[in-house]
């Protein structure tokens, strides 16, 4: 035996083992898409398991009224010189823009076009915040309940689970340990964990550690699930089934959508959603309009205020100077004066962005973003709500 297949044979005998000693505290399944997939892809949702949202009967109106001040300001920014080499070097698949209820701008890249379904990634924060308004309505649950009520698993490992209310959930200010960074043997981080382990609720019900009291912020993805739990269990539906019924068909969706799911069926809270990008501006509509598709009252207005409202007492400093608001899943963007904008931010890029002073929502999807990050794309949001107004028609 030459000495490179034996140490090829050493190698391969390594990894098997290795994976073998995993596999005692991982399912293997989830070993192997740790070690081999890694880091998230923008068409998962092609691959994963998921559960599948129906349309409504009758899409909601989206008039298409294409606005070239649009394109003018697109024109006019200092870093864009061309609409078409943006779209394609920024790995744009779809960006959309709805002015006082018309889509005034539509563009899609990467071979996408208004049937293709775009993923979501953490805007499905987002719509777990609508559905917890909506279950508060309901009288299922409250802001104020200490999650221990709803899951009484957390309680009995820790006592002090039961500080945290459904409230500190839904802000980031739970308390809960939890770390981005990926360590050896990698398969043991929070974030793998959460994406890829076959048995979500699991997790999340056994793993979850306290780190401090709940009150500071700190962007965790626990969070999202153990909201999910609750939803499931108070509602006596799935997650994807409250959305449908009290979602996605009273406001108008067009097409169906999808929420990305572990082997168990629950759905991948935190990241999971996806539909057509035409959907996802009319889910933005929605808030814009206080929570109204047309006549019908599809969610609470104290909720899509409050919810959209950003508390004195949690700010945080921003990369592009302002002071900054995290509130039930929308990240909170200041002006001057007036409401703020607010908008669901999602990995690579995704964006539900919402301009109320001036009446425009924006939508991003793309795999990438080029070298532009999320500063950018918020600023670029900023800038056009304002220059549709501004500019003559």
């Amino acid at each position: 035996m030459s000495k490179k297949k034996a140490i090829f044979i050493a190698l391969a005998a390594l990894i098997v083992a290795s994976l073998g000693l995993l596999h005692v505290n991982f399912p293997l399944p989830y070993v192997f898409n740790v070690m081999v997939r890694q880091s998230p892809d923008y068409y998962d949702f092609q691959v994963f398991p998921a559960s599948s949202i129906a349309p409504a009967e009758r899409a909601s109106e989206l008039p298409v009224a294409p606005d070239p001040r649009v394109m003018s300001a697109l024109e006019s920014h200092p870093k864009i010189d061309d609409v078409d080499s943006f779209v394609t070097s920024t790995e744009t698949t779809a960006f959309l823009v709805a002015h006082n209820g018309q889509l005034v701008f539509e563009r899609y890249g990467l071979g996408h076009d208004d049937n293709s379904v775009e993923n979501s990634f953490s805007v499905s924060k987002a719509l777990t915040s609508a559905l917890i308004g909506l279950a508060a309505e309901d009288g299922v649950l409250a802001l104020g309940d200490p999650i221990t009520g709803h899951l009484p698993e957390l309680g009995e490992r820790d006592a002090r689970f039961s500080q945290i209310k459904v409230d500190n959930l839904l802000g980031m200010t739970s308390g809960l340990a939890y770390s981005r960074k990926i360590k050896f043997p990698i398969v043991n981080n929070d974030d793998p964990l959460v994406y890829y382990h076959p048995n979500l609720a699991s997790v999340v019900l056994a793993r979850t550690e306290i780190e401090s009291a709940p009150g500071p912020f700190k962007y965790n993805n626990y969070n999202t699930p153990l909201l999910g739990l609750i939803l499931k269990r108070t509602t006596g539906l799935s997650v994807s089934e409250y959305f449908e019924q009290r979602v996605w068909r009273p406001m108008g969706a067009a097409q169906p959508a999808g929420w990305t799911t572990d082997k168990a069926g629950f759905e991948r809270m935190e990241s999971g959603f996806h539909a057509r990008a035409r959907d996802l501006a009319r889910f933005g509509l929605l808030y814009l309009n206080q929570g109204r598709t047309g006549e019908r009252q599809v969610l609470p207005e104290a909720w899509v205020n409050a919810s959209t409202t950003p508390d004195k007492h949690i700010e945080l400093d921003s990369y592009d100077g302002r002071r900054w608001a995290y509130k039930a899943g929308w990240w909170i963007v200041p002006r001057p004066e007036g409401r703020p904008d607010y908008c669901a931010i999602g990995h690579f890029g995704q964006f539900i962005y919402i301009s109320p002073q001036f009446k425009t929502v924006f939508v991003r999807n793309g795999p990438g973003r080029g070298e532009w990050g999320d500063r950018d794309w918020t600023a670029l949001f900023y800038y056009l709500a304002e220059a549709l107004t501004q500019r003559p028609e």
